[in-house]
């Protein structure tokens, strides 16, 4: 893993907060479009369109901006360095502009649900417990000879990077925080093998988000939503007390 709980904790303070563009906490994912929702995890994205988006006033929020940059562009260099690995041909190498990094947070007793992903690859860059995460790879695969923690997605598999990779989150009785980045190609590749004609990278996406995303409900209060509301509010304070000032 090419990051710690430093950068974790860092990271976690720049963009769990409600003026960074890239954090999420009005979105539930439905990973497999199934409708079964992943309802309580906690996540933010760090991509080239936020960081334009995100102006920060204060020296301190200006320092921090640059730190999400540099450790985009870092999971990025990563990313290519696993593609060549991997045999990515010309046409789907990773894009900086289309790719993501997502930190993650999990309260105790909340999982996620077993899916795979719409990228190219996805790169474990930290995680806290790696037993939380649980992959089931194809007969005879060795992932981790390529990176430790890789899983391929579906437009891998589209482009023939093998199988896409089915993996869940267990629910584990503690916190669990995480780092992944989503490799993608350009958003104007062209991906063939679709009912119906060519389609590209941007539009397989926009289908795929459109069935997965809808707006978080507003659930009856129950005890475990308010105990896991309260433990979220204290975790993030002392999160942003350690972050470097």
């Amino acid at each position: 893993m090419i990051f710690d709980r430093y950068t974790y904790n860092a990271l976690h303070a720049a963009v769990f907060r409600p003026d960074y563009p890239g954090w999420k906490p009005d979105v539930v994912e439905a990973p497999n479009g199934d409708g079964r929702l992943d309802m309580h995890k906690r996540y933010a994205h760090v991509a080239t369109k936020y960081l334009r988006a995100w102006a920060p006033s204060s020296r301190r929020d200006r320092a921090l901006k640059d730190l999400l940059s540099e450790t985009l562009c870092e999971a990025f260099q990563h990313a290519w360095i696993v593609a060549r690995r991997l045999g990515v041909t010309e046409a789907y190498l990773p894009d900086l502009d289309a790719c993501a990094l997502r930190v993650l947070e999990y309260p105790p007793g909340v999982g996620g649900e077993s899916h795979t992903d719409f990228d190219l690859f996805t790169t474990l860059c930290y995680r806290d417990d790696p037993a939380g995460l649980v992959r089931t790879q194809a007969p005879g695969a060795d992932l981790d000879a390529f990176d430790p923690g890789l899983h391929i997605g579906e437009i891998g598999e589209l482009v023939g990077l093998g199988p896409a990779t089915p993996h869940y989150v267990r629910l584990l009785d503690k916190p669990q925080r995480s780092i992944v980045f989503f490799a993608l190609p350009s958003h104007d590749a062209v991906l063939s093998g679709e009912p119906g004609g060519w389609l590209t990278v941007g539009g397989w996406l926009a289908e795929r988000m459109a069935r997965s995303r809808v707006p978080a409900p507003a659930p009856a209060p129950t005890d475990a939503r308010e105990e896991s509301d309260k433990w979220y509010a204290a975790e993030l304070e002392r999160l942003r007390e350690r972050a470097p000032a």
